[in-house]
């Protein structure tokens, strides 16, 4: 969001705030407080909820919850609606290019309880309205392929003031081993629908196919990015169970080869309606997607002439320099030049 990087963002540069936290696997409730000083969001908080015998009360005053099962066995209370629902095997456990996400909504002005056992994690932010709780079930969920190639990646938008929300939207998002996520850059920091861009701020909460072993280093990592092409250029590794503050910038994420990637994510703001604006300099790559899937229909085809490939770029609007980046990824991708 414009207003939170303005108060944040040189505060992040100079390494006074940290926008990277990491959930211990212990503590239940609110991780992510936006009412702290320490926190470089305004309105987003974020915490899980671990459930084992007693029951979980929780009163939403002002703000609306979105609860996503991480794993385990739920049932929810509030609001008069009761839902039940269970996440077995994790996040992980359907493979790439399916889900077994749910969802649950929880409004402003409710006491809400939640038993099982398991986790469930969860985002808040203040309501700007009021609706009914709402349940969306892994059978309703539906997965959608992004980007291509080496930032190919599988979405899940789970829900958002479209359907069941006010402000709040959640999803989920699976990169696979060493693949880029968020990218082509994208910003959402401003309040400018001519533009195509809202006023979001947002949090990650990164997940790692592979764990770490009793003997291990390392473990799984990838990398974390926030910038805004001015002061702010930071790089943050991260690990399973990091949760990563974004108040606005731009914020690519890459997962290491050793481990699939999936990140929850929830975003706030003060309108409802979410809008990317892709920055001008890397909108580019979409073009290469369609040239990549103009390529793989027809399987035949993987030797380029000099005279085919630039037709290629001509009827694309390619600069030399874009050119010669595209016929890098191409070469990568097993295309022989002639």
């Amino acid at each position: 969001m414009e207003s939170t990087m303005k108060k944040y963002a040189e505060r992040i540069a100079r390494n006074e705030v940290d926008p990277h936290f990491l959930d211990d696997g212990r503590t239940s409730g609110l991780l992510l407080d936006p009412r702290r000083e320490d926190v470089p969001l305004d309105l987003l908080g974020f915490g899980i909820f671990r459930l084992g015998q007693d029951a979980v009360i929780f009163e939403t005053g002002d703000s609306e919850l979105v609860l996503v099962p991480q794993e385990g066995e739920f049932e929810v209370e509030a609001g008069g609606k009761h839902f039940a629902g269970s996440r077995a095997g994790g996040p992980f456990s359907p493979g790439p290019g399916r889900s077994n996400a749910s969802a649950v909504y929880v409004p402003r002005g409710v006491k809400m309880e939640i038993r099982g056992n398991g986790e469930v994690a969860f985002f808040s932010a203040p309501a700007l309205g009021d609706k009914p709780p709402f349940h969306l079930p892994p059978d309703k969920v539906q997965v959608v392929s992004r980007g291509d190639w080496i930032w190919r990646r599988d979405i899940v938008s789970l829900v958002s003031p479209k359907d069941a929300t006010t402000n709040l939207i959640v999803g989920e998002t699976y990169s696979p081993p060493g693949y880029w996520s968020g990218t082509p850059l994208h910003s959402h920091d401003r309040e400018d629908p001519a533009a195509g861009e809202s006023d979001h701020e947002e949090i990650y909460y990164h997940r790692f196919s592979w764990k770490k072993g009793g003997d291990d280093l390392f473990g799984p990592y990838g990398v974390q990015m926030l910038m805004d092409g001015e002061r702010l250029q930071k790089a943050y590794p991260i690990t399973d169970r990091s949760v990563f503050a974004i108040p606005g910038g731009c914020h690519p994420v890459v997962a290491s080869p050793v481990s699939a990637l999936l990140y929850l994510w929830g975003l706030a703001g003060r309108s409802g309606e979410l809008r990317m604006r892709d920055i001008p300099e890397f909108a580019h790559l979409k073009t290469f997607e369609r040239i990549f899937q103009e390529l793989a229909g027809d399987r035949s085809v993987r030797i380029l002439s000099k005279k085919k490939f630039r037709g290629l770029c001509a009827a694309h609007a390619l600069t030399a320099e874009q050119a010669g980046l595209l016929a890098e990824m191409l070469r990568e991708k097993g295309y022989e030049f002639e």
